[in-house]
């Protein structure tokens, strides 16, 4: 992807998550959510860039993130690469400590439910003027049936109960029902098995 593909994209996923239960709960105060959320998800294109696949609707409407069979845990080096190592300062240290309980959770959940390999979706978003138009299935479609054709399971959390029916018509199906813990928000975990 190019830089101004990437910066497009995390733009999008930023709004789409402004009003995320998840990504409400990692930045509260409002007025810092899109700085912060913009920062985020520039990081996590980049890494997926390079570490999985980003599909783009051609007008920018929507993104999906996915990270590739092996490539969700982050090193040290990959968080200097994808620029996950600057996230602390362009976040604001409330924000980061409360994506790293996140993500500590997240890690736990997603080894509970999946092992081996498999596609992890980390994101889909869909610019509000385009929600339920079919867009989120037609970005997922290519990254779903190349697992299928690999014969992989994918895997996603989820802090949105509108957005398990979604992802329940593609084939996923709720392994953990979670809440991040104390004041968290709920987080359900999904697996789509591998076609056989």
């Amino acid at each position: 992807m190019t830089r101004p593909d990437i910066a497009a994209a995390a733009a999008l996923m930023a709004r789409a998550f402004g009003d995320d239960p998840m990504m409400g709960w990692v930045v509260p105060h409002a007025p810092a959510r899109p700085r912060a959320l913009g920062a985020f998800f520039a990081a996590n294109v980049r890494y997926a860039d390079l570490y999985g696949r980003v599909d783009l609707a051609p007008d920018d409407g929507g993104a999906a993130i996915w990270l590739a069979p092996g490539d969700y845990r982050m090193t040290p080096w990959r968080m200097l690469r994808s620029g996950h190592a600057l996230l602390p300062l362009r976040m604001g240290a409330p924000s980061w400590r409360r994506l790293r309980r996140l993500n500590a959770y997240a890690l736990m959940q997603h080894a509970r439910t999946v092992a081996g390999p498999h596609w992890y979706l980390y994101g889909v978003g869909i610019a509000s003027d385009r929600r339920r138009r079919g867009l989120a299935t037609a970005l997922l479609r290519p990254a779903l049936d190349q697992a299928d054709r690999d014969r992989l399971p994918c895997y996603l959390e989820t802090a949105n109960p509108l957005t398990l029916p979604l992802y329940e018509r593609l084939g996923f199906r709720v392994a953990i029902p979670g809440r991040l813990p104390s004041d968290g928000p709920p987080l359900w975990s999904m697996l789509r098995p591998a076609k056989r």
